[in-house]
């Protein structure tokens, strides 16, 4: 049986690479072996046997037609080793392009620094503007996150027909333009609340109402853009990038969710220094110009990565000869006919066929961690500051949880080796959900005064167990995150359904928000509290689900592979 090798070839300096085969295995071998034995020097290596496995996934690369399998179409030697030396980036002989990766890192920090800034930044000014009333902030996430719910779909449905480089620079753009935008309508109402008005913080007024509303809506631009550029990056470009190597993949996702730890853990202290430092005007200024000038770096940078990553070039060849193909079999007006009438069909299959899908209970049970108010968000942030904790205590037990964050993505990738990835997640999330157990008896124990805190005990439980729990959730977010790109990775609108778990997110984030208009009064927070942490259980629970589904059993029958830390390493 004879094997071909995919070889890139170049066509021109504008067009993708394109992929041919070159000579069998078998014959290449033999060509070198009589080329030894007639003692003519040869310039080229032996071909590694590993390569024979090591082929490109079928789902990245333009075919071609097999060229002939006789030794005299075959390739001159010195000719085949420089076509073996273009292997694509992800095999364990040629790893990834590390200029491009850094790069692609980079940008990744950017674009997540930018949106943590922004997400602190505008509920401090919303809270600074109206400081009598938790309403704006509570309307602006609601409809935030509401957005995104309604149209997480359409925007994966987009990352999956458009050009894959376009379709990430105009979500960098558009992410960056409505920060600009929510700052600037920040500055107006600092600048429109006189002295008197300060006092009572009316924002029904016709100029309030209006950069409130711009507020809203560049929120929801930059939400729903930063969905698009989400599934564009991580669910789309790394799988792509990895090609296939599970190594690569967990690689790729443990630093980019580090760094969006760090963000979280750097931003919010430095948008607090700087409005401590210099007011809340010069500080929107600052942040408002820092976005404008890094969206230029950003599409430098993602530019660069996409030309050094081939097999990114490679699958928007094949994305672009599926698109040709449906416009030319319906025509051009046919077409576009088309794309208005099947978009509702086409989401409803897609939640047909993601509900129908083995990861749709591991997609249910990270979405219920996010009906939550046991976060360092604006609404635990309001009911600590009501408990009379000062901010820099709230700002280090903030920085304390995100380190335990960190150390929770240090973990998964050695709990993956010795228990197998699905194992690994329903460790992490039920250690999560064990870890909060404290927090909700801080809650109903050892009361104080009002408007405070109480004994030492209760803030150490209170603390204590939400950084514990930090390491159990971001470990599972890794495994999920894996588990989710691997089950996806061959389906041809991975992006669409990918999209619809962003949009369980945001349903249970928006029903955070729905709890907290409820139960807005600070007394009332422990029942939120509670019902989160139902939620946290609820969702472990239901990863259990996907386990048995995955795995066939939930526990084993042997008391040692009960304890697999302690024994070898078994695969799911």
């Amino acid at each position: 049986m004879t094997t071909s090798f995919p070889i890139k070839v170049p066509n021109s300096d504008s067009e993708p690479m394109e992929l041919v085969s070159i000579m069998p295995v078998e014959e290449l071998e033999l060509h070198q072996r009589r080329s030894i034995e007639s003692s003519h020097p040869s310039p080229a290596q032996a071909v590694d046997p590993a390569f024979e496995s090591e082929t490109t996934s079928p789902s990245t690369v333009k075919q071609q037609p097999e060229t002939s399998n006789t030794a005299s179409d075959a390739p001159s030697q010195p000719a085949v080793t420089e076509l073996l030396a273009e292997v694509t980036p992800g095999t364990a002989d040629n790893p990834l392009d590390r200029k491009a990766l850094i790069l692609l890192l980079v940008q990744h920090f950017s674009s997540s620094w930018g949106s943590r800034t922004a997400e602190f930044a505008v509920y401090l000014f919303l809270i600074t503007l109206f400081p009598n009333s938790l309403l704006p902030a509570s309307i602006f996430g609601f409809l935030t996150t509401g957005s995104a719910v309604v149209l997480s779909g359409w925007a994966g449905h987009q990352v999956d027909i458009r050009n894959n480089l376009q379709i990430v620079r105009f979500s960098i753009i558009a992410v960056k333009v409505s920060a600009c935008g929510a700052y600037v309508g920040s500055l107006v109402l600092f600048y429109h609340l006189g002295t008197e008005e300060q006092l009572t913080r009316k924002w029904s007024t016709p100029l309030g109402a209006a950069m409130f509303a711009l507020i809203v809506i560049c929120g929801c631009i930059q939400n729903l853009s930063g969905v698009a550029l989400s599934v564009a990056i991580e669910r789309d470009w790394v799988s792509i990038i990895a090609q296939g190597s599970s190594e690569h993949l967990t690689l790729i996702n443990t630093y980019m969710r580090r760094i969006d730890l760090l963000c979280k853990l750097l931003a919010p202290l430095f948008v607090s220094l700087l409005t401590s430092v210099t007011s809340n005007v010069i500080a929107a200024y600052c942040l408002c110009g820092v976005e404008a000038g890094c969206i230029i770096f950003e599409l430098l940078w993602i530019d660069i990565v996409y030309r050094r990553f081939p097999s990114l070039q490679a699958a928007q060849a094949e994305k672009k000869a599926q698109v040709r193909h449906s416009r030319l079999a319906s025509g051009v007006l046919g077409h576009l006919v088309n794309i208005s009438r099947s978009y509702l069909r086409d989401s409803l299959s897609d939640w047909r066929e993601f509900v129908q899908h083995p990861i749709f209970l591991s997609s249910v049970s990270i979405s219920c961690l996010y009906f939550t108010v046991l976060s360092f968000d604006g609404t635990m942030i309001s009911y600590l500051k009501s408990e009379s904790y000062t901010d820099p205590f709230i700002a280090g037990m903030r920085g304390l949880n995100v380190v335990a964050g960190l150390l929770g993505t240090m973990a998964m990738p050695f709990l993956e080796r010795k228990l197998g990835l699905v194992r690994a997640g329903n460790w992490s999330i039920w250690s999560e959900a064990i870890c909060l157990l404290p927090v909700i008896i801080s809650f109903y124990v050892g009361g104080g005064l009002p408007n405070a805190h109480g004994p030492a005990w209760k803030s150490a439980l209170l603390f204590g167990g939400m950084m514990l729990s930090r390491i159990g959730l971001w470990a599972f977010d890794l495994c999920q995150l894996k588990e989710l790109q691997l089950a996806l990775a061959s389906h041809p609108r991975r992006n669409a359904i990918s999209a619809l778990q962003y949009s369980l997110q945001n349903i249970a984030d928006m029903l955070k928000y729905v709890l907290t208009m409820i139960l807005s009064r600070p007394s009332q927070f422990r029942t939120a509290a509670l019902t989160s942490f139902v939620s946290v259980v609820v969702g472990a629970t239901t990863y259990l689900g996907y386990v048995r589904r995955e795995r066939g059993h939930i526990l084993h029958n042997h008391f040692g592979d009960k304890i697999p830390l302690l024994g070898r390493r078994r695969s799911d």
